[in-house]
């Protein structure tokens, strides 16, 4: 019965046995609405990099200014245009009377996983067949760091899609080099797909593309397939795509954008760590049983046999792809979780061939040594991903959810069925690990994290801004808690300030503004007013936990009295 239930329907592989149906796509596109969308619109904007973006490309919808970025009055130029245009076309077209509500601004990155997912199910059939495409997909569909990425407002999910895309074409090329059948078509995608990565996020795109190239270069000493995708007019066609808005904001920022996103981002990120501490090489490594779980153990077990397979032409390009990016993100000083997710369907596709090949090359003495360790890793990362998840609440809020409990046993409950299916019935361990961690993903970003209170402190602040506003309009807030969610809330008229006084500045100048105080300035605020007849009284009190920075904060909440109205 359960073997039926878990079973991939026979209707998803084409009967030639070479290609995947339309129903399995279907049936991806709605695995990717069940995985991603929980949470989509009620998580609130996250901090920092979020709001930031949010915030830019709503300042250029209400000022019709789709060239230059700023932050309230501050250039932000560390990465092109491409995301802000992607945020403000989705607003305009989704929810144009509501700027402050996240969700629209996060429309790209859901629609840009969900390309990832259904590319790497087209890809994995083209290098190794049907069956392995489609549990790539699966796996891509259902690891945490995707998950993560297509709920955020941010470049990287809509980066993947364009890298998948070009990632696509170029192994189209690569595949079909015997019989030159490359369409225009291909050639168009390749080139467009290009275009846009470079303008989401700069030379990333590249870096994937090239390092590809580079490793098939030197593995095949030949790259006269390439040829079949015309370069000598996708160049200049991707010229035309990126210049013209590079030119235009070098001429509006005098410059500084090339200083700012060359200069300080990217060389930033090669040669410091840009405060984030000490980030050695081997961190993706050490993170990834978390980042791709609960996939991770099936992409570690494939290691030995990908290695093995290596002249293969199929695996010679997922290497290519995989192996010099990887040691490029791991050589950088600045490291982020989500740096390497471009690797990630390369590596799906790897895990998931080697899991239906049976993983030929563990029975070898020389890696027995392997399954008992990344099986005991794999469920140390799965309880621990759990626990969290069921912690955090009490942790923050100090309540128990009785659904994120049920929802964890579940995916230990998974973990256990899937470990005998892995040895039997592989494709099926999938399946049942896939389904356990819907569930949990679901409980998480829908029931459990937007229910929080502590992580939200720009949304409470707001909420009781709105309840005690002074005087009619929206409130406007000066605050010291200066995280930029709470910007794209409160709205353009916020105040970030660095200190006490500067508030009570703002709070003397406008009194019909709300002052906002952490606890670490609230006698620099106070003595600010020493000796003046008028002075600010408190009205509220909010206790969070800035995730950004790691603590707890006090806030306080200020307003100061009204001028009675002469009849």
């Amino acid at each position: 019965m359960l073997d039926r239930l878990i079973a991939i329907p026979p209707s998803f592989i084409a009967p030639d046995g070479e290609r995947l149906n339309w129903h399995a796509y279907v049936f991806l596109v709605i695995l990717c609405f069940a995985f991603f969308l929980p949470g989509f619109t009620t998580l609130p904007p996250t901090d920092r990099d979020e709001s930031l973006f949010a915030q830019a490309s709503k300042q250029m919808i209400e000022s019709g200014n789709y060239i230059d970025i700023r932050f309230q009055d501050v250039p932000r130029y560390k990465k092109p245009i491409g995301i802000y245009w992607l945020q403000s076309a989705s607003v305009w077209l989704l929810n144009p009377q509501h700027l402050d509500e996240i969700w629209a601004y996060r429309v790209p990155s859901f629609i840009g996983a969900t390309v990832a997912v259904v590319i790497t199910a087209s890809l994995g059939t083209l290098l190794f067949g049907p069956m392995t495409g489609l549990l790539a997909a699966i796996m891509m569909a259902g690891c945490l760091l995707l998950n993560v990425e297509a709920r955020l407002a941010k470049t990287d999910a809509a980066l993947l899609g364009s890298i998948m895309v070009a990632q696509y074409a170029l192994a189209r090329a690569y595949v079909g080099r015997a019989s030159a059948k490359i369409g225009w078509g291909v050639r168009l995608a390749f080139w467009t797909a290009l275009g846009i990565g470079i303008l989401l996020k700069g030379p990333v795109i590249l870096l994937i593309v090239l390092s590809t190239l580079l490793w098939l270069r030197v593995t095949e000493k030949n790259l006269a397939w390439f040829n079949g995708l015309k370069p000598f007019l996708g160049i200049p066609y991707l010229f035309l795509l990126i210049v013209p808005w590079f030119a235009a904001i070098m001429l509006a920022s005098h410059g500084q954008f090339l200083e700012q996103s060359a200069g300080h981002d990217l060389l930033g990120k090669l040669w410091q760590d840009q405060g984030r501490g000490l980030t050695p090489p081997g961190l993706y490594l050490v993170a990834f049983p978390v980042t791709f779980f609960p996939f991770a153990l099936w992409a570690i077990l494939a290691a030995p046999d990908s290695w093995r397979d290596r002249h293969e032409p199929a695996m010679r390009f997922c290497l290519g792809w995989i192996i010099p990016a990887w040691i490029a993100f791991e050589l950088v000083h600045a490291k982020l979780p989500h740096y390497v997710l471009p690797v990630y369907p390369a590596v799906a596709m790897l895990a998931a061939k080697a899991l239906l090949g049976g993983f030929p090359a563990l029975a070898e003495r020389r890696f027995r040594w392997l399954p008992p360790i990344a099986i005991g890793v794999w469920l140390m990362t799965g309880t621990g991903v759990v626990l969290l998840a069921i912690l955090l609440p009490y942790m923050l809020d100090h309540v128990w959810n009785a659904g994120q409990i049920a929802a964890g046993a579940l995916l230990l409950l998974a973990q256990g069925i899937s470990l005998p299916l892995f040895f039997q019935r592989r494709e099926n361990s999938v399946i049942v690990m896939a389904a356990g961690n819907l569930v949990f993903m679901i409980s998480l970003f829908a029931c459990n994290l937007p229910h929080l209170q502590q992580p939200w402190v720009s949304s409470q602040i707001v909420q009781v801004a709105n309840s005690i506003k002074p005087c009619a309009g929206p409130a406007r807030i000066s605050s010291i808690y200066n995280e930029p969610s709470l910007v794209f809330l409160a709205g353009d008229a916020t105040n970030l300030r660095t200190d006490g006084s500067a508030v009570a500045n703002d709070l003397r100048q406008d009194p019909c503004r709300v002052g906002v105080v952490e606890d670490s300035q609230r006698d620099s605020f106070l003595k600010s007013f020493a000796g003046a007849q008028r002075q600010p009284y408190p009205v509220a009190a909010i206790e969070g936990f800035v995730l950004p920075r790691g603590r707890r904060t006090k806030i306080g909440m200020f307003l100061m009295p009204q001028e009675k109205i002469s009849p």
